[in-house]
């Protein structure tokens, strides 16, 4: 018998942890809150990984005459990736997905170039970015790039299944464990030191995901939420009242992209500093993906 796939003993720490630091009611509460994701890893690099997943980078295929999209300002994004809906696992999420298609994923920043050549990283939050699905019926093809939208080297990526875990500042978990009710939440045990240290063990900082929870810095299901209402200043978790964690709630993981220059894409450098690493984060509101409106989905960057 051979060693368990790396996302197996991933999904069976991810059980076990809650048993050793909270009781047997927090612990099956917080187990319901584990959610299926697909990783997206390089197909050589992981033995139960699904191959031709999805790409990074390249060129979009789009429908035979089909334009380049443009952005609300009328410019046309940089291509980021491509999903192949078809090549996932089948059952693998539980977000409903196109069985079929390709989901193409489009940002006007941070990945636009100033005069120096670097790519600008700007302040952290919502930028413009376009979800297009291509129905596998259309005769799809690559579409080149106008002039002046950078293409990255492209990467193909493999899928692997596992299970995501909330941080303790998730509107799921707030809602699941009723923390606006306490005086101070940061008082539960789902904020233990040691919880958090050991949940961290089983956690992918700098990822490629579908589904499941985001990883990244930042709130993205609150940002969304708030972008969504018209507002600037989404609420942080310690000063979200029930109603605006119920409309965080709404709010699911699409797909993230990690920016990083070994794999093609640009990581925004730091003012004087080395380029960082850092996610492009698409959410939808679940309806929303259901219903095929991928024009409502919000793009957030998280460096």
């Amino acid at each position: 018998m051979g060693e368990p796939p790396i996302a197996y003993m991933r999904d069976h720490g991810l059980r076990e942890v809650p048993r050793r630091h909270l009781d047997d009611e927090d612990a099956a509460r917080w187990a319901a809150l584990l959610r299926p994701g697909l990783r997206l890893v390089p197909g050589e690099t992981c033995r139960d990984a699904v191959p031709a997943a999805a790409r990074l980078g390249g060129l979009p295929r789009l429908p035979a005459g089909a334009a380049w999209p443009t952005g609300p300002d009328g410019d046309p994004p940089a291509f980021v990736a491509e999903v192949d809906c078809a090549a996932l696992p089948p059952g693998a999420l539980d977000v409903p997905l196109p069985a079929d298609g390709l989901l193409l994923f489009f940002a006007s920043a941070p990945l636009e170039e100033d005069p120096s050549g670097r790519f600008r990283a700007g302040a952290a939050g919502p930028a413009p970015g376009l979800v297009v699905h291509v129905p596998a019926a259309a005769s799809a093809a690559e579409c080149p790039a106008p002039p002046g939208v950078p293409v990255f080297r492209p990467v193909n990526l493999a899928a692997v299944a596992e299970l995501t875990a909330p941080l303790p500042d998730h509107p799921r978990v707030r809602h699941a464990f009723a923390l606006h009710a306490h005086e101070d939440p940061y008082d539960h045990p789902v904020h233990g030191y040691g919880f958090l240290d050991e949940l961290a063990e089983y956690a992918h900082r700098f990822e490629h995901r579908i589904g499941g929870y985001p990883v990244c810095g930042g709130h993205p299901e609150y940002e969304a939420a708030a972008r969504s209402a018209g507002s600037t200043a989404p609420a942080l978790p310690h000063t979200a009242g029930a109603q605006e964690t119920e409309r965080a709630l709404e709010w699911v993981l699409l797909a993230q992209f990690a920016c990083d220059p070994a794999e093609g894409l640009p990581a925004p450098a730091a003012a004087g500093g080395p380029p960082r690493t850092g996610h492009l984060v698409w959410l939808i509101r679940r309806e929303d993906l259901a219903a095929r409106r991928f024009a409502a989905a919000v793009l957030l960057r998280c460096f």
